[in-house]
């Protein structure tokens, strides 16, 4: 008898990933013993150089108590920040396949309680990584970049103001990886990555891109399945909506091609409604061949040839601000850059590159509410990070205007930290920043570090006043 129940245990358990429904459930908040020690200290902590005017006090690092290891640097840095419902919510984890710390789930969703002053675990995700939080309305959404289940679905998370739970949505069919989150006219609309895009090639290279429309609020998808390889931002630009794969560098390229994918390949769709007799209720996504990456990336050397990973987009008003992460190209080393587009109709493609002094890494983006009317236009806030001739990090906070032929940040606060500043939250007078693993250097090994890589996840609040 014991025998015969433990097999149809295994049984049950074999088949579960085939046969699981789509689902929405409420995530269990965390044992009493899983919450995080740090609290505020008084002072600066690893920061100097201060922009007068300004003072600093350390939150502490919330995330040591899940990844305790000085090595485990990379898990530990804060992809991103919010304020959210009288909360600062950080993003951490690490969902790469490769490295000392791959594949670092599950992850906590840490927050501080601003009022209070203290941190706090709200829930745990069965994910690798958290790496986008989207606000809409009254409602914080996490993006699902890493499931740890089956790939029969993947994940969105979402807590309402003034609930106490966080609910994990378990409906997108398929989908691997979850990089970006938008409402468009209606439907909510995902882009990502999927276990069967195409039909063709081995099935263990047949993942890809898609995206994702929903018209009921997220109890029923539509799926389109791309050619790419990921589906990374959702650019929301004068009323249209516009979907952005990976652009191919040498690699990625042989890759494509090496699946019959590369013909026809288009980095760029625009969603379009739905047309009588398509058989797609939700609409569809028209290929833009004209949106290339020489659009996408004003000024990039390289453009075309050259792997970019844009992401972070960050609407203000008609127009919006994004970050690509680019390759290495001759004469030009891998680097952060931040570009805004304004227009993306067909011929009259307004897309800028933000101005940023050479060696400075463009690390995330908040919109700005403008302080003097609308003749400002759209506005954001730019976080920039550079790294010194002693080795330490010069981070900056900048503000971002469209007025002008070139997009040249106004200075704001700065300070030097012994590591980058990755991740920006706040409104202009209180700034909460994140230190992390510095961009485009390899993790420690298992069981070495330096002093520096400790740091790594101290999040950081700046305020006026001396």
């Amino acid at each position: 008898m014991g025998l015969t129940l433990l097999a149809g245990a295994e049984g049950a358990r074999r088949l579960w990933p085939r046969l699981e429904p789509a689902h929405s459930r409420p995530l269990l908040p965390p044992w009493p013993w899983h919450q995080p020690q740090a609290k505020g200290v008084r002072g600066p902590g690893p920061l100097g150089e201060l922009t007068p005017g300004w003072r600093a006090q350390v939150l502490g690092n919330p995330s040591a108590r899940r990844y305790l290891a000085c090595w485990q640097s990379l898990p530990r840095t804060p992809w991103d920040l919010v304020v959210f419902d009288g909360r600062l919510v950080v993003g951490l984890g690490n969902a790469a396949n490769e490295g000392a710390t791959a594949n670092a789930g599950p992850v906590p969703v840490l927050a501080y309680h601003l009022e209070r002053g203290h941190w706090q675990q709200e829930a745990t995700l069965p994910e690798e990584e958290i790496s986008r939080f989207v606000v809409q309305g009254n409602t914080l959404w996490i993006t699902g970049a890493d499931a740890r289940g089956s790939w029969r679905w993947g994940n969105l998370y979402r807590r309402g103001s003034g609930a106490g739970w966080w609910w994990l949505e378990r409906r997108l069919p398929e989908v691997i990886h979850v990089y970006d989150l938008a409402w468009h006219r209606g439907r909510r609309v995902v882009a990502g990555n999927v276990a069967e895009a195409v039909a063709t090639g081995p099935r263990e290279q047949r993942h890809g891109s898609a995206l994702a429309v929903s018209a009921d609020g997220g109890r029923r998808w539509q799926v389109e399945r791309l050619t790419g390889w990921r589906a990374t931002a959702l650019l929301p630009v004068e009323g249209g909506l516009f979907a952005v794969e990976a652009l191919p560098g040498p690699a990625l390229r042989r890759w494509l091609e090496a699946g019959g994918r590369w013909q026809g390949f288009t980095a760029v769709r625009e969603w379009q409604g739905a047309k009588p007799g398509e058989g797609k209720e939700m609409g569809h996504w028209q290929p833009r061949a004209d949106l290339t990456p020489a659009a996408l990336l004003p000024g990039v050397a390289g453009a075309g040839e050259r792997y970019g990973w844009i992401g972070q987009a960050t609407p203000s008003g008609p127009a919006v601000a994004w970050i690509t992460s680019l390759g290495p190209w001759p004469q030009d080393r891998a680097r952060r850059s931040a570009f805004v587009a304004q227009r993306l109709h067909p011929g009259a493609i307004d897309v800028r590159p933000i101005s940023l002094e050479p060696g400075n890494q463009a690390m995330d983006l908040v919109a700005a509410t403008s302080t003097a009317g609308r003749e400002q236009g759209p506005q954001w806030w730019l976080l920039s990070s550079r790294q010194l001739a002693s080795g330490r990090w010069r981070s900056q906070i900048s503000r971002v205007t469209t007025l002008g032929p070139s997009l040249r940040p106004e200075p704001g606060p700065s300070f030097e930290a012994p590591l980058p500043a990755w991740s920006l939250a706040g409104d202009g007078q209180r700034w909460f920043v994140g230190l992390g693993h510095p961009p485009f250097q390899n993790e420690p090994a298992s069981g070495r570090c330096h002093a520096a890589a400790a740091l790594s996840g101290t999040v950081v609040e700046l305020q006026r006043g001396s």
